[in-house]
């Protein structure tokens, strides 16, 4: 068997090259990386539960000669570079508070300023969804943590500066996130003095919740660890979320029939959110590494290697969708329909999966009740891409 290189791309281009890929080989090996992608649903499904992958930890930091500082020490203390003891226990102590139900607190929110955006677009004869969403993730979150309103756009700020962080940075990324990471630990350490008053009391916001967070061994998660925490929830949540927000709206640029079924009461809300994320990610792999020798593809592959998962091509997998390639929200009223893989699976599934689902469900809904109003304004067939954390269109206009 020949494993296909495939390319770092982020365009219109990804799917095609995924289902070409997919067509030669169970595995390819990135070009650019050396490791080996993992392309079928099965596979990376299976993978995403084995123990022997982990999380890429600091290999990214090390291949990029960051040996000290800031910015590595903040991202070796995340539950995404931990594994084990350490992993499950900040994990179990975060879950106890940053809940579904916590998350739905913030809907109000995210379905006000949604409507909010859209009618500025309609009053103003048009204009980018891109650039009028681009801040809405991080607000929810914002509004979550219990952010002053005032403090917001310097989060919006930190936001943007760290979000390269889980991939490759240039000399300029890494200067421009080591100074944030310590800005933003600095603002997040005020919070907490602000929030806990002479008597111990707190708010109901989430790092409040945090701090006061125990188990049933009656451990709790220690200041710092609480500081740490935000940073994560702050830049693993602002621009995959804004980038997915750019992705689902594409998609129902592209394919109307889904907004007006919603918007006609023939699926919900969840439906269509479910169905953009599986249709045009914005995550595209999930990176992990070998710690011991591990089967993938049906080759043994050494302690060491890294290995992506590739939830874009397992979520258009025709032997596991029928019709990938097909915008169908309904098919997740189906209880049969099989699991989506974007966010990740087993152990490192994402924590803040219920908030980004809950922001996307109402950008959809909204974009919904006002699609009557605004179309493409630009060839919906040559847009242009970037990619930070998240890939995205960088732009897509519409007019009255």
């Amino acid at each position: 068997m020949t494993e296909p290189f495939i390319d770092q791309t982020f365009d219109d281009s990804l799917h095609a090259m995924l289902r070409q890929a997919r067509s030669v080989s169970p595995t390819a090996i990135s070009a650019e990386t050396g490791a080996v992608v993992a392309l079928g649903y099965a596979e990376v499904d299976r993978l995403a539960h084995d123990q022997r992958l982990a999380g890429v930890g600091l290999t990214f930091f090390d291949f990029m000669g960051i040996p000290d500082g800031p910015l590595r020490r903040w991202y070796s203390s995340l539950m995404f570079t931990n594994e084990g003891p350490d992993h499950h226990r900040l994990r179990r102590l975060v879950a106890r508070s940053f809940t579904p139900r916590a998350v739905e607190l913030h809907r109000e929110l995210a379905a006000a300023s949604t409507a909010e955006r859209l009618q500025r677009l309609v009053d103003d004869g048009g204009g980018d969804l891109v650039d009028a969403f681009a801040d809405l993730p991080i607000r929810v979150i914002c509004g979550l943590l219990g952010v002053p309103d005032n403090r917001v756009d310097d989060f919006l700020r930190f936001g943007d500066d760290l979000s390269p962080v889980f991939g490759f940075m240039e000399a300029e990324q890494i200067a421009a996130a080591d100074a944030a990471i310590v800005e933003l630990q600095a603002a997040v350490e005020a919070m907490i003095d602000e929030l806990i008053d002479g008597h111990g009391t707190r708010g109901d916001d989430l790092i409040s919740a945090l701090l006061g967070s125990h188990d049933q061994d009656d451990e709790q998660l220690t200041r710092d660890e609480v500081v740490t925490i935000v940073g994560n929830l702050i830049v693993g949540g602002h621009d995959t979320t804004a980038s997915q927000v750019g992705c689902s709206l594409l998609t129902l640029l592209r394919h109307p029939s889904a907004a007006t079924a919603l918007r006609d009461g023939a699926t919900t809300k969840a439906q269509v959110a479910n169905e953009t994320i599986r249709f045009e990610p914005s995550i595209s792999v999930v990176p992990r590494t070998a710690t011991e020798a591990v089967e993938v593809g049906g080759i043994e592959r050494s302690a060491g290697s890294m290995v992506f998962l590739s939830t874009a091509s397992a979520n258009r997998q025709a032997a596991v969708w029928g019709d990938p390639d097909v915008v169908r929200p309904q098919r997740w009223s189906d209880p049969s329909v099989p699991k989506l893989l974007s966010f990740g699976s087993g152990a490192h599934y994402c924590l803040g999966a219920a908030l980004a689902r809950m922001t996307l469900e109402e950008v959809v809904g909204g974009w919904a009740a006002t699609s009557d109003r605004l179309r493409p304004a630009v060839d919906l067939e040559q847009v242009e891409w970037r990619n930070v954390l998240g890939r995205s269109p960088a732009s897509l206009c519409v007019t009255t």
